[in-house]
């Protein structure tokens, strides 16, 4: 199974030309797509529906959109009549195979002074794959606050200890009475392993970094807990270090910020990692992660 996630920032490339296009032609051959920073009805990109576009460019995935940011668009017509449109701003995820459910989050974010500052989304769903149903979350971290992204992962990891307790989009069996109206079957599934990819906006030597796949002891090197999460890059081999997401733009140094982080029953499946260099639709390079699943 081949995962990818890719922050496209709006489709808008490294030689400021939006075209949506190039970013559904990075992705080909994917199974599982996770995008980050996908907008509806921007001036910016002509009141685009990226979303839709993108799946009209896909048409043989499912998909689903959340945004995190919404806000007014709309417009009086030339008749006097109201053209109601919301700016959105948020993730979008693709499979080859039916999401049988998905929840949208808003993270924790704190007010700004200056710098603009938005809410950050993190989507979580559950595919129905040929072997099972797997549970994918695509998120982006906040890219402005160090403050905010470890109160963002403590949320994220607060939602993952309890997902047992929490369980699926609903649980339990309709009212009797109801069946012929809710109609809605069995209980959806609600895995206890979880893939985390996206934006996370941290580097693999910040402490963001291992406070999601654990801090290496003195004694014993990186000690992997089973409530927490496996870089897919290093599970497959790769150096930590030894990896770039985010090449030089807009006089900012090359760095890594994205990643795919696995739950250590899925982390054995991991078979090869690698970062898409020659994808030039964003900003940020695609990660692809294949997997056994």
């Amino acid at each position: 199974m081949k995962l990818v996630s890719y922050n496209i920032q709006f489709t808008r490339g490294r030689d400021g030309r939006y075209d949506t296009a190039r970013i559904a032609e990075a992705l080909k051959g994917a199974d599982i797509i996770a995008l980050q920073e996908v907008e509806r009805n921007w001036r910016r990109t002509a009141m685009a529906d990226q979303a839709a576009d993108l799946a009209a460019l896909l048409p043989d995935y499912y998909w689903v959109y959340c945004p995190a940011f919404d806000m007014d668009a709309s417009e009086v017509a030339a008749d006097c009549t109201m053209v109601n449109r919301r700016r959105q701003f948020g993730n979008m995820l693709l499979a080859r195979w039916p999401i049988i459910w998905s929840r949208n989050y808003v993270l924790p974010k704190l007010a700004t002074v200056a710098q603009f500052n938005m809410d950050a989304p993190a989507l979580e769903g559950v595919i129905n794959a040929p072997d099972g149903p797997l549970r994918v979350w695509w998120i982006d971290l906040s890219a402005v606050s160090s403050r905010e992204r470890p109160l963002q992962i403590d949320y994220l990891l607060g939602l993952h200890d309890i997902a047992a307790t929490t369980g699926a989009a609903w649980t339990g069996a309709p009212d009797i009475r109801d069946d012929a109206t809710w109609a809605v079957g069995d209980e959806p599934p609600m895995p206890r392993d979880a893939i985390w990819m996206g934006d996370f906006n941290f580097t693999p030597d910040n402490a963001e970094y291992a406070a999601i796949v654990g801090s290496d002891d003195p004694g014993y090197g990186h000690v992997a807990h089973v409530d927490r999460f496996a870089d897919s890059w290093t599970a497959s081999g790769n150096d930590r270090d030894e990896r770039t997401s985010y090449p030089p733009s807009d006089g900012q140094e090359a760095t890594h910020l994205d990643y795919c982080f696995v739950s250590p029953g899925l982390a054995g499946g991991v078979r090869s990692s690698h970062i898409d260099m020659a994808a030039s639709g964003s900003d940020h390079q695609p990660v692809w992660v294949d997997i056994d699943f």
